[in-house]
């Protein structure tokens, strides 16, 4: 049982709750204006959301997983009131949606880092519903590593400070929940730094294997696509893995500061928590500004939303065109998608 507590850790653990509350009403807006659209708006509209490609589905399961890991946290306004947490059914639920929150984020961080690799970087078209298989098996990770340790253990959640979590060994805290969100870390800065570098052509994509450019190999960009546009786009691809470390980092440190048995004071503890409760809202913030065709809108013939058709679906649209016609004038009509590494050609510009 942990408590009395003082005004100021009562304080701090408002100012959490309301972080994770601002995350909650972000992501759950967005999920309730998705299912308007799927549900209110007629078939085959402009502006009604499908699921008909993966991306969609990648970024609904992160969305989804959000807002479980939004909840746990905004149990913690029972702490607040009672100025005290103890073991319980309460606490064994905000324990269980905390756990479960966690591990799913960083698994749908994985895989929408593992998604944009394939398409862009390896150009490997992937099956019709081969995205819910890697959901399914994300869901399955998240079964065995909740519910077999609970099963075994009877329970693993219990007071871990200021709010419930799981209160067994170091070990276990690392292996069942940590270990997986520094995995989504890595996973995310490998992933968009080869994307970066695809992009800018140090890295070519030939046939199957991916190498270096030869120093006195040069690959002119078509149409005078300026060096700094292909800078700008392969800066913004950093934002991903750069947003993920910023908010896995200082939680991270501070639980190994305590692991190590080193005092970490309060007011960094309770930053580190509000900056990782703040994910969802950053979520949010991020998908709405740099992937624009996975909401709801109007469908647009801009550069951005072809090559996002293609993040997501793993192709290029051919409108009713045959595929030779399609290829020749996409070259014509979108300057900023060039052709594609594997076919002797180059990307030049694009905005994942």
């Amino acid at each position: 049982m942990s408590g009395p507590f003082d005004f100021e850790t009562r304080l701090g653990m408002v100012f959490v709750v309301a972080a994770t509350s601002t995350s909650a009403l972000a992501v759950g807006g967005v999920l309730l204006y998705i299912a308007y659209s799927a549900v209110t708006i007629q078939r085959n509209a402009s502006r009604r959301w499908t699921t008909n490609t993966h991306i969609h589905y990648y970024f609904l399961n992160l969305l989804v997983s959000d807002f479980i890991q939004a909840v746990g946290g905004l149990l913690s306004i029972k702490w607040i009131i009672e100025d005290s947490v103890y073991p319980g059914p309460f606490c064994t639920a905000q324990g269980f949606f905390v756990h479960v929150g966690d591990i799913a984020v960083a698994l749908s961080t994985m895989a929408i880092a593992l998604h944009i690799l394939q398409v862009l970087v390896l150009e490997w078209k992937p099956p019709p519903k081969f995205a819910l298989l890697i959901l399914a098996i994300n869901w399955l990770s998240i079964l065995i590593l909740v519910v077999v340790p609970n099963v075994v253990q009877h329970n693993i959640y219990g007071p871990t400070g200021y709010w419930c979590w799981i209160d067994r060994s170091t070990a276990e805290q690392i292996g069942l929940d940590y270990m997986w969100m520094w995995m989504a870390a890595v996973l995310n800065i490998v992933s968009y730094l080869l994307l970066v570098l695809v992009i800018k052509r140090v890295v070519l994509v030939d046939g199957n294997r991916l190498r270096w450019r030869g120093r006195r190999e040069t690959i002119v960009a078509p149409y005078g696509m300026g060096t700094l546009a292909e800078n700008v786009k392969a800066t913004q691809m950093l934002f991903y893995p750069l947003v993920y470390i910023i908010i896995v980092l200082p939680i991270s440190a501070a639980r190994f500061s305590q692991f190590w048995g080193h005092n970490v004071p309060y007011a960094v503890t309770t930053f580190a928590d509000i900056l990782f409760t703040l994910s969802g809202l950053f979520d949010t913030i991020l998908y709405a500004l740099t992937r624009p065709r996975l909401m709801p809108r109007r469908s647009s013939h801009d550069p951005q939303s072809a090559l996002l058709t293609r993040i997501a679906t793993g192709r290029m649209p051919h409108d009713g065109k045959s595929k030779t016609e399609t290829d020749r004038s996409s070259l014509y009509d979108m300057p900023e998608l060039s052709q594609s590494p594997r076919f002797g050609r180059n990307i030049v510009n694009c905005h994942v």
